[in-house]
């Protein structure tokens, strides 16, 4: 019974590390995604809903999302025992961000084509939330699901860069890096947008980086426990 009991733990061992090395990669691929979206998104408009583009755009955000969700409970796996609770609330905090923009990513592809002829001043108070402009109609609860959005992005990338400084398991300077790229959202309410997309750019190069660091470590840990 023992030995079987041991061979299990092994088992899961092995999983978690192959998760881990998994979700290194779904890191790295929504920092690329995160970053090159911030080049190509087509123009908040009408004419653009229609647009193959647009239909191309939305459904990588779709997959950043997803990707960020998977990449965020890796690195948070990877240090689970030294990031403590703030490390555990930044997690969830900053998912539930990427749950919502996978909501806003999903109309944006799905929704907006099959409406914009029926209800063309519901979708362009929509895309609005994100710019300048200011809805003529009732749109629900996305006018303050947009802000809150907005909170959970700044303070879930705060507490977990603020955790992962303090485990020392990824390099300190990432967590500083995690937090500042969360905090400095908070220039959106001077930079017009799309102008303020370049303030993606820094939370993109460390998911990139902490991507990398997770997929090479695993990697290597796995090396090390099927040699020996």
């Amino acid at each position: 019974m023992g030995k079987k009991f041991e061979i299990r733990e092994d088992d899961l061992k092995i999983a978690r590390r192959n998760f881990k090395k998994v979700a290194g990669l779904f890191a790295i691929l929504a920092g690329v995604l995160y970053t090159v979206i911030q080049f190509i998104h087509p123009p908040e408009t009408l004419t653009s809903v229609t647009s193959i583009s647009w239909q191309i755009v939305a459904c990588l955000s779709i997959a950043m999302s997803l990707s960020f969700i998977i990449g965020i409970i890796g690195i948070y796996m990877k240090q689970l025992e030294e990031v403590g609770w703030i490390g555990l609330i930044g997690s969830i905090i900053f998912n539930l961000f990427w749950l919502i923009s996978l909501t806003f990513s999903f109309i944006e592809a799905f929704v907006y084509p099959l409406i914009i002829n029926e209800a063309p001043r519901f979708v362009e108070g929509m895309l609005g939330l994100f710019g300048e402009n200011k809805s003529e109609v009732n749109l629900g609860v996305f006018p303050i699901l947009a802000p809150i959005a907005g909170v959970l992005y700044m303070l879930g990338g705060l507490f977990l860069g603020i955790a992962t400084f303090r485990a020392k398991v990824f390099p300190r300077f990432a967590g500083i890096l995690i937090s500042l790229a969360a905090v400095v959202t908070l220039a959106t309410a001077i930079i017009p947008h799309p102008y303020d997309r370049i303030l993606a750019l820094p939370m993109g190069v460390v998911f990139i980086w902490l991507g990398y660091i997770l997929w090479s470590d695993t990697n290597n840990v796995l090396k090390k426990f099927i040699s020996s």
